[in-house]
């Protein structure tokens, strides 16, 4: 009796080590899926800005609310992939002055 509780116990070891390196490797395929995604949508945003600031397309309310709009993407989908990834993210400094207080900016309006 005791030798069947010992080969059953091995099994199912067995299988609950397998499905462990399963999820382990599905949740590693899905981590550099999220980060080849995350990419896109930064190469995506720069792609916009960098129409968005070109002579003839500077001002043009679409491309500004498309810029805004995939910024807010981008953003977005870096929350997602913290939350998941469980990184805690640093403060960035960009757009802080030297005193660490936060720059606005005007996109070429007058204030």
């Amino acid at each position: 009796m005791i030798e069947f509780l010992l080969m059953f116990s091995v099994l199912v070891n067995c299988l609950f080590i397998w499905y462990i390196i399963r999820l382990i490797s599905r949740f590693i395929n899905f981590q550099e899926m999220l980060e080849d995604f995350v990419v896109r949508l930064e190469e995506y945003e720069e792609h916009i800005s960098v129409i968005y600031s070109l002579e003839t397309f500077y001002g043009d309310e679409t491309l500004k609310n498309l810029l805004t709009h995939s910024k807010n993407i981008v953003e977005e989908s870096h929350n997602f992939r913290n939350f998941v990834l469980q990184i805690e993210e640093e403060p960035s400094e960009e757009g802080l002055d030297e005193e660490g207080e936060e720059i606005e900016e005007l996109d070429g309006e007058e204030a």
